[in-house]
């Protein structure tokens, strides 16, 4: 008998309309580490990042937000994992895993290097799932967070696909 059972989650892109369901998220998820409540809505339907919402019975139960990174890169860049939260409601059923999968096929459609991402040091839930899906520790870094928690950082290489010759 498992434990858990499995979310039949629903995937779809995000934008400015889940802003609340965003925010209200942020504030339940990330609200030890920062104002995340406050920087991820502002961020729904920015250029340059993709925001994957996953629903249950209609309703949102989980989101992960990709972005490319800014600054100088030689060859093709890296794509940052910037947040993915899943309601508390909805946890333990495997919709974190179908969000951090589909951001890593956005990154797979983006031609990026790979995908980067911060932690809480703490989280080893988090640390465990971003494990197994291919990400490994690259450093720790301490005061990561704005109040000052550290964080692992972690990377994934990215696949590259070949297109089919005509």
């Amino acid at each position: 008998m498992e434990s858990a059972e499995k979310a039949t989650a629903v995937l779809r892109a995000g934008g400015p309309a889940d802003a609340v369901f965003v925010t209200d998220l942020a504030r339940t998820a990330f609200s030890d580490y920062g104002e995340y409540d406050r920087v991820l809505p502002r961020w729904l339907g920015t250029r340059g990042v993709a925001t994957v919402v996953a629903e249950e019975g209609g309703a949102p139960a989980g989101f992960a937000m990709l972005g490319m990174r800014t600054g100088l890169h030689l060859g093709r860049a890296d794509a940052e994992l910037l947040a993915v939260a899943v309601a508390a409601r909805a946890r333990r059923r495997g919709i974190g895993r179908a969000l951090v999968r589909e951001v890593i096929a956005i990154a797979e459609r983006w031609r990026v290097r790979g995908v980067r991402l911060h932690t809480a040091d703490t989280n080893l839930v988090a640390q465990r799932l971003f494990a197994g899906e291919g990400f490994l520790a690259e450093a720790s870094r301490r005061g990561f967070y704005p109040n000052g928690q550290g964080a692992v950082a972690m990377r994934r290489a990215v696949e590259r696909r070949r297109r089919a010759r005509r």
